[in-house]
């Protein structure tokens, strides 16, 4: 029997297993091989559900965002991160890559915990690193003539101070459009942060943003810099006053408002309507939208389709060190795709099929099967000769979940995918969809 330090292996996996903190390992093809039982506490499930599955199970169901463990990949280094799971548990995760003999990434581990105090963390303002990996300077991929005229708005406005508002529904690229603007901007020299409004405590929310006594907020310390509000329309109307009267001192203050950070917001609902319904301040939309930049839904711009899949190809395929590219049927039918989660379900579609496919060529029949808007009902379910009338039932519910929730993401798209009021999507997909892993 081998030892660590006088403990024997059993022994030294048994103090781990059993550390208040949760230890998470994955290995090269972001599968979990190892985690302890705090994840019990952070995700409702016991190890055996979550160890041999592919981080992509968990992540496309939202069990933790954000995301780190495709930026240990491509950075090669260690970040810290806050994340939130969908248990409401907010937690500090520390991620470390482990390299083998060829400088290689063999395992990244993760150390993950319920303290969030303040540390030097991988963009600690909620910057979501699946869904905005791009970096700030690269252009948006824009064949088509609607994706074309947002980029000579975005030129056009770059160099001023403007804040800017940009809309567009889930996934067309607001981030990476207002990072774009960003890196032609005269800050591009400064830092820019990318804060998510969403779900965040009015208390912790001012304090991240307004500081406190003891420390300045973003809004202060990022001064000659540039912040993006990503989901401005979640803030409550207390931050929103607050953010007004933040933006109205700054417009009496022309010369104090060239010193401080230059302010972007990104929305996917119509401010317009909330105005109308007093969810939103019409002051504070007035003066965020000095420059209005709407990002068109992929399926009014299918022209950018075909080289956003090769972008996404160029760049996945490197990474994962395979070679893979679409026939042209296969094109075709992604094309013809109806994305509700626009670019970015295209993107997180594109890396799968890299992933998980073994041939070189992607052909038609390698597609999931949504693409063709098939719903298989029947898959993975056992026989049901001897089951009861409401068990079948059931099954059937689940695999109807299952599926409105893989095309549209959301609790509020599945609601209106299937005509269900929004309280009852979110039950059946806390039921079905976030109660265990996806399998």
């Amino acid at each position: 029997m081998e030892y660590i330090y006088g403990l024997d292996f059993q022994t030294f996996f048994s103090i781990v297993d059993n550390m208040y903190d949760e230890v998470m390992v994955y290995d090269k093809n972001y599968n979990i091989v190892y985690v302890n039982r705090a994840c019990s506490r952070h995700y409702g499930c016991p190890p055996e559900h979550m160890i041999g599955k592919s981080f992509y199970d968990f992540v496309h169901t939202d069990w933790w965002q954000p995301s780190i463990l495709p930026i240990i990949f491509r950075d090669r280094r260690s970040y810290a991160i806050r994340q939130s799971t969908y248990l409401g548990s907010e937690l500090l995760t520390i991620a470390a890559p482990l390299f083998n003999a060829q400088n290689e990434i063999e395992f990244v581990v993760m150390n993950v915990r319920d303290d969030v105090n303040e540390l030097d963390l991988y963009n600690p303002q909620y910057l979501d690193p699946i869904r905005t990996q791009h970096e700030p300077s690269m252009k948006p991929v824009a064949k088509s003539l609607e994706m074309r005229e947002v980029l000579r708005q975005v030129e056009r406005v770059a160099q001023s101070d403007a804040t800017c508002l940009f809309r567009g529904e889930v996934g067309v690229g607001k981030t990476v459009t207002a990072q774009y603007l960003y890196s032609l901007s005269r800050r591009r020299s400064q830092p820019m942060a990318v804060f998510n409004c969403t779900g965040m405590p009015d208390e912790r929310m001012q304090r991240e943003l307004f500081g406190s006594d003891k420390t300045p907020g973003l809004l202060y310390r990022m001064r000659n810099g540039t912040l993006l509000l990503e989901n401005i329309s979640e803030l409550s109307l207390h931050m929103q006053t607050l953010l007004l009267k933040y933006l109205s001192d700054r417009e009496s203050s022309p010369k104090e408002s060239t010193q401080t950070v230059r302010l972007l917001a990104a929305t996917d609902k119509d401010l317009k309507v909330l105005i109308r319904s007093g969810q939103f301040l019409d002051g504070l939309y007035y003066l965020l939208s000095v420059a209005d930049i709407y990002i068109p839904p992929l399926r009014k711009r299918k022209q950018d389709i075909r080289p956003l899949i090769h972008h996404f190809l160029g760049r996945f395929c490197p990474e994962h060190h395979v070679n893979r590219h679409f026939t042209e049927g296969a094109i075709q039918a992604l094309i013809h795709t109806e994305w509700h989660d626009n670019v970015r379900e295209l993107q997180h579609t594109i890396e799968r099929l890299v992933v998980m496919t073994d041939s070189p060529v992607i052909d038609t029949d390698q597609l999931p099967k949504r693409i063709f808007g098939i719903v298989d009902m029947d898959e993975g379910l056992p026989s049901t000769e001897n089951e009861s009338f409401d068990t079948r039932v059931e099954k059937f519910e689940a695999a109807l979940i299952h599926d409105a929730y893989q095309k549209c993401g959301t609790s509020r798209k599945v609601a209106e995918y299937l005509g269900l009021s929004q309280t009852r999507a979110n039950n059946l997909i806390r039921k079905y969809v976030k109660s265990k892993p996806a399998d």
